[in-house]
């Protein structure tokens, strides 16, 4: 199956909805660019010993990225709730719609500023391996200019099998100052994409059966768009919050995307937050260098009967 999928999935499928390119870079050999030698960018990952011994830390921030639910159960101690419904309001919608942005820069400094985060603070987010809900906070700060995050690998998952310390407790949080600074080079609008389908290399992170319209998962149309690789989120994740780069680097190859880190790449799956998020995660904690993230995903995609949607069938290639 995955052999038909790289036949059929080729980016310059949107190259009829190409507007106006940009002006191309020189090429760069494969040597040079192409992890061949791959390896964990640090400074993405903390383990559940570091995590553990930061716990009383000035100026350092853990999020709980998981459901309010889960999070009143038990989380790590000190830990801040922002699940991700925090970023699926009305406004939150429309914004990402018109600027790509996950959510606006007024609610990105309130929300962070409420977490008692600022230019000093490093924050650390963890969330559970079932969803990569820790990813949307890592990636929403990472778009409004806050480099000093990472993320636990293993999840609450492995905090808990390690028998570490648990709590009901909310804390009590003293507000900061968030100042945002907009990264436009981590995000992508549907025109965007449009104008750059030459240049671009776009994921798709949802399983296989959204990619090829089996499941609608209640959009408008089902399938995927034009051109993009299916990479399940969970290829590159397993139950460990990001595999081995060897690992990941085989997941991509293995379903057809051109791997280099100096190329343009997309992600996204159907809302943006979540799946879309943590395939920029797994590209950026690889090295690669343009990534971005299509906000609005399939669920604005898809609302257009004139954007190119593909599905596939077994044994039938369209």
């Amino acid at each position: 199956m995955k052999t038909l999928i790289v036949l059929f999935i080729v980016i310059v499928a949107l190259s009829g909805c190409k507007a106006q390119k940009e002006e191309k870079t020189p090429p760069v050999s494969e040597e040079k660019t192409s992890p061949a030698v791959a390896e964990i960018t640090p400074g993405f990952l903390v383990s559940t010993e570091e995590l553990a011994a930061l716990l009383d830390q000035q100026n350092v921030v853990i999020i709980d990225a998981r459901d309010a639910e889960e999070y009143g159960k038990l989380h790590i101690p000190g830990s801040i709730n922002i699940p991700k419904e925090t970023f699926r309001e009305q406004e939150d919608l429309a914004y990402k719609s018109k600027y790509g942005f996950l959510t606006s820069p007024e609610k990105a400094a309130k929300v962070f500023g409420n977490a008692g985060i600022d230019e000093n603070t490093r924050v650390i987010v963890y969330g559970t391996n079932t969803f990569p809900n820790a990813s949307i906070p890592f990636v929403i700060l990472k778009q409004y200019g806050h480099d000093n995050v990472q993320v636990m690998q293993g999840e609450i998952e492995k905090w808990m099998r390690e028998r570490r310390p648990l709590t009901d407790v909310v804390p009590a949080v003293k507000p900061k100052n968030f100042k945002v600074t907009p990264r436009a080079e981590t995000v992508a609008t549907m025109d965007w994409i449009i104008d750059n389908a030459d240049e671009i290399i776009v994921l798709d992170m949802r399983s296989f059966e959204e990619y090829t319209g089996f499941n609608t998962a209640g959009l408008s149309q089902g399938g995927h768009i034009s051109g993009a690789y299916p990479v399940e989120w969970k290829e590159l994740a397993g139950k460990i919050t990001v595999k081995s780069p060897e690992d990941m680097i085989e997941v991509l190859k293995n379903n057809g995307v051109p791997v280099d880190r100096n190329k343009n790449y997309v992600t996204y799956c159907n809302w943006g937050i979540g799946r879309g998020t943590s395939g920029f995660m797994y590209l950026k904690v690889l090295g690669f260098k343009n990534v971005r993230v299509y906000g609005g995903s399939m669920e604005e995609w898809s609302e257009d009967p004139d954007f190119p949607i593909s599905t596939y069938e077994v044994g039938v290639l369209e």
